[in-house]
């Protein structure tokens, strides 16, 4: 009987992280496509949230699966070019980082700073400056270096809203979210 009850809290556990990931795609493609602001080489929008929460929540790999289907989605429902593989990539590996800096850590004041500042630094400083240019420079056939220059700007504002918004939303939706999803 006790396994027949363990079987079935899994069952339960698995079924809330499937619906919780479905929901931050969701999400994905509201603040990328509705709420974000997206040329042929500048983005500027909140996508990023939904997969820092389901990082905390369910680790590296829910999120890097969750942001990779966000980018399919907004990629197949409201395209801003072609689908490009390598941008999807991207953003699993950005998941990643979320997942690895975030999961199953307790962290508060200024280790909350620093592990965010570390991750935004990664993610806006190197996977989105050096990877999403050259992915983008190979899709439209641009010259690298002009492109990455271009991006600069972009850039440090990401890390600049990552800074403020991701200590938020680890504070007041992750700890609060996983206080009740968790006990």
């Amino acid at each position: 009987m006790q396994s027949l009850n363990n079987t079935s809290s899994k069952g339960k556990e698995r079924t809330l992280q499937l619906v919780t990931m479905a929901l931050m795609v969701a999400l994905i493609f509201i603040f990328s496509r509705f709420l974000g602001i997206t040329t042929d080489v500048l983005h500027i929008g909140f996508d990023f949230l939904p997969v820092v929460l389901i990082g905390c929540l369910y680790g590296p790999i829910c999120a890097a699966i969750t942001y990779m289907v966000g980018d399919l989605v907004c990629a197949m429902l409201m395209p801003f070019g072609a689908i490009n593989p390598g941008l999807t990539v991207i953003a699993g590996i950005i998941g990643l980082a979320y997942g690895f800096a975030f999961y199953k850590r307790e962290l508060k004041g200024k280790k909350l700073i620093a592990v965010t500042a570390i991750v935004s630094l990664f993610v806006a400083g190197i996977v989105k400056l050096f990877g999403t240019t050259l992915c983008l420079a190979v899709m439209y056939g641009s010259p690298y270096w002009p492109m990455l220059i271009s991006r600069i700007p972009n850039c440090i504002f990401l890390f600049v809203v990552q800074m403020i918004t991701i200590p938020l939303i680890y504070m007041y939706v992750y700890v609060p979210v996983s206080r009740r999803i968790f006990q």
